[in-house]
């Protein structure tokens, strides 16, 4: 198989640096947002809307970035400034995935902030 046939798990995108256009580092992805098409039920037909990155790569957003009244107030504050500094960049901005390297390389030089989607 070719390495342009080769198939990838979202998973694997999870601790990926994300470099700007100009070669910047502005992090590591920290979550996969996914998008169903309307009218649709289940797995079927999902496709990727964006990504979330993060400074640091200390896991999940525990859906504290999904939500704002998301679970105990103390962990909701804790995450809160955990991922101060989180962006969020849709796919539509990924140049390429480089699966070798781990990098994902963007046609932009920052991120969106982040929202509730």
């Amino acid at each position: 198989m070719s390495p342009a046939a080769a198939s990838h798990r979202l998973g694997q995108l999870l601790g990926m640096s994300v470099v700007s256009a100009t070669g910047t580092t502005l992090g590591k992805v920290s979550d996969v947002r996914v998008r169903a098409p309307s009218g649709t039920t289940g797995y079927g037909g999902l496709t990727v809307d964006g990504l979330v990155v993060a400074q640091h790569d200390t896991g999940s957003l525990l859906g504290y970035d999904r939500r704002s009244q998301q679970g105990p107030s103390l962990v909701r504050a804790i995450v809160a400034y955990l991922y101060r500094n989180a962006g969020y960049t849709p796919w539509s901005d990924v140049r390429t995935v480089d699966w070798d390297e781990r990098q994902v390389l963007l046609n932009t030089d920052s991120l969106e902030e982040l929202a509730e989607p």
